[in-house]
């Protein structure tokens, strides 16, 4: 029986564990490491197209999903400037019937709640928590791990219950700070084993120069005017706001996007997006008074509708959109015994609401490859996981930095993109390449 090492008790570190449980007879054994003390997650909304939620509901999921997250009837697209709609397109019903599965907004805590839960229930996998990973190398037998348990000067070589020093395989799943990629990353740079065509393969990423502000209220707190149960995306110059409902519809989650680079007085937040600020410890609050003065410019231009939002919704948390370039090859989501899933292996802008969703089939890939491949090596298994999924992976890392450049369009860029909304709405929003896709 093969010992699989996940490190990550996030969405991706939590799928996994799930897809490996019932990728049919159990032939190994799941240990998932997770660094923090507390096992929770951060964040507020998100949002599953039916390419997740389809491997959601086959893994059990459905009745958990259906009572803890919102479906939304329709998408949205707005004018930031005008307060018109541009476009739209219909979820709800029509949506599951022409992909088989539902569109849903939760909560992400509420999400990481389900999967930990069912981690649990199936019994696929032990977690540890407040093991946080030091180092790894690859043996002949497998990959030996050190890992830091409690006191940030305390080490321990990581054990599992056999007193084995070594796991079959180790998948990093340890979000877009991954450590396992780090790792990766100064092996491929100092081991002479790795050829300098791979030096860059696992560079870590970098803040792309926008900023999130998010906000979550109950809609009861909210004027009527306010409320809704749609998702709308208002699109602007240099900006974007996206609003939709969660949790039954009763809070609502907005996340005010900003292209600072762009911005001519940027004295007073300057510190915040210099190269050597410390993004790691980020947790900058706001109130829409500071908000206000601090991308006066920005929000000045917008509809009423955005300026009465921002008035109403208090306060507010800052937090640093973070990419890497889209995948090049395979040889970027594994090496060897050791594969990195979701943030760790390709993080991505927001623009396309799939982080979560590739986290999830990436993990359900996974799953899939341990199942068919049960007798391979680890190594082709892991190697075909990689060459099913980083292509996918790279186009939608590709589609995201194209949304980043029209959502904040200016001039004609935004002429256009406007009126091909008009003209194509539902067309262009509704996206069978993304939603569509079936999972191998």
């Amino acid at each position: 029986m093969s010992e699989v090492l996940i490190v990550g008790a996030g969405i991706g570190g939590l799928s996994a564990a799930i897809a490996l449980g019932t990728s049919g007879e159990v032939k190994h054994r799941v240990s998932v490491v997770e660094k923090s003390s507390v096992l929770s997650d951060v964040g507020a909304g998100i949002q599953l197209g039916p390419n997740s939620t389809t491997i959601l509901i086959r893994w059990g999921l459905g009745q958990e999903l259906s009572e803890c997250a919102f479906e939304p009837e329709k998408l949205q697209v707005m004018s930031a400037l005008s307060g018109v709609e541009l476009g739209s397109m219909n979820l709800g019903s029509s949506f599951r019937k022409k992909y088989g599965a539902p569109y849903f907004t939760l909560h992400r805590a509420d999400l990481h709640k389900m999967l930990y839960s069912r981690v649990l229930k199936q019994g696929s996998a032990v977690i540890e928590l407040n093991k946080e990973l030091n180092h790894f190398k690859q043996i002949q037998q497998g990959v030996e791990v050190e890992f830091v348990s409690g006191s940030k000067n305390h080490q321990t070589v990581f054990t599992n219950e056999q007193n084995r020093k070594s796991f079959d395989v180790l998948i990093g799943a340890d979000g877009v700070w991954s450590r396992v990629r780090s790792i990766l990353n100064d092996m491929s740079t100092k081991n002479l084993a790795y050829s300098e065509s791979k030096q860059d393969l696992f560079k870590p990423a970098e803040f792309c120069g926008d900023l999130a502000y998010r906000s979550l209220v109950s809609q009861k707190t909210l004027p009527k005017k306010l409320r809704f149960n749609s998702v709308r995306v208002w699109l602007g110059p240099k900006m974007h706001l996206v609003q939709y409902p969660i949790r039954g519809g009763e809070w609502l989650n907005s996340v005010l996007f900003i292209d600072t680079r762009k911005l001519k007085n940027n004295s007073q937040y300057l510190c915040y997006s210099q190269p050597n600020s410390n993004l790691l410890s980020w947790d900058i609050k706001l109130d829409q008074t500071q908000l206000g003065l601090f991308f006066q410019e920005t929000i000045n231009q917008c509809c009423p509708e955005i300026m009465d939002t921002i008035s109403a919704l208090g306060q507010w948390q800052a937090w640093p959109i973070m990419a890497k370039a889209p995948l090049r090859s395979e040889l970027q989501m594994v090496a060897g015994r050791v594969a990195l899933l979701g943030d760790a292996a390709h993080p991505m802008l927001p623009y396309l609401a799939q982080g979560a969703g590739m986290s999830i089939e990436d993990a359900d890939s996974l799953g899939r490859q341990f199942s068919s491949l049960s007798e391979q090596d680890s190594r082709t298994i892991l190697s075909a996981y990689a060459q099913l999924r980083w292509r996918r992976n790279a186009w939608v890392q590709q589609r995201a930095l194209l949304n980043q450049k029209v959502f904040h369009a200016e001039g004609l860029l935004a002429v256009a993109r406007n009126s091909s909304l008009r003209l194509f709405g539902d067309k262009l929003l509704s996206m069978p390449w993304l939603y569509g896709h079936k999972n191998m």
